[in-house]
């Protein structure tokens, strides 16, 4: 008896490694391998707030009553919301740079930082400001660029990670609205 369990036990045994030389590596190791992501990882040059300023140079700047103005009177128009403090506005100056070299529409700059139009508005204009920016299009931090027709954003394009491919369709946007 005690011959006929060894017996079984060996060949259950030899029926499944048999069994697992039948799949492919990949199918017989499928549970006991990971498998790893690699994250891609980019770093952009630091860039320095004077540097940011010249970055930016040719954007028409705005104070929050003008921007507010624009908005109310239904004005089309193309806007860089940012600030030199913000190391994603600079990070992303470089593209701005790129993109005010060759577009066809002005862009407006609204300082958003601790010395922007914002310091001195009231509540009441800072509500204004972010009700601006309607669902969809919510306003989530800078760098923003946004597209502006008939009193809404119509098209709009957020982070440090901004293409000037992305620069030029809100400008198509802008041509289209």
């Amino acid at each position: 008896m005690k011959f006929k369990s060894i017996f079984v036990t060996a060949a259950t045994v030899l029926l499944a490694t048999s069994s697992l030389m039948l799949k492919t590596p990949n199918q017989a190791y499928a549970d006991t391998t990971s498998t790893t992501t690699k994250t891609e990882v980019t770093t952009q040059p630091k860039v320095s707030e004077s540097n940011y300023e010249a970055n930016i140079k040719g954007v028409q700047p705005l104070n929050v009553d003008q921007y507010l103005s624009k908005v109310a009177s239904g004005d089309k128009f193309i806007v860089f919301i940012g600030f030199k403090e913000c190391s994603h506005c600079r990070a992303f100056s470089p593209v701005m740079k790129q993109f005010l070299k060759e577009a066809k529409q002005p862009v407006y700059y609204f300082d958003y930082g601790p010395e922007g139009s914002l310091k001195t508005a009231s509540q009441e204009t800072r509500n204004q400001f972010f009700d601006t920016f309607n669902s969809p299009f919510d306003f989530m931090g800078t760098p923003t660029v946004a597209v502006f027709s008939k009193g809404k954003v119509v098209s709009m394009t957020v982070g440090d990670d901004i293409t000037l491919s992305d620069l030029q369709q809100l400008e198509t946007d802008y041509s289209q609205n």
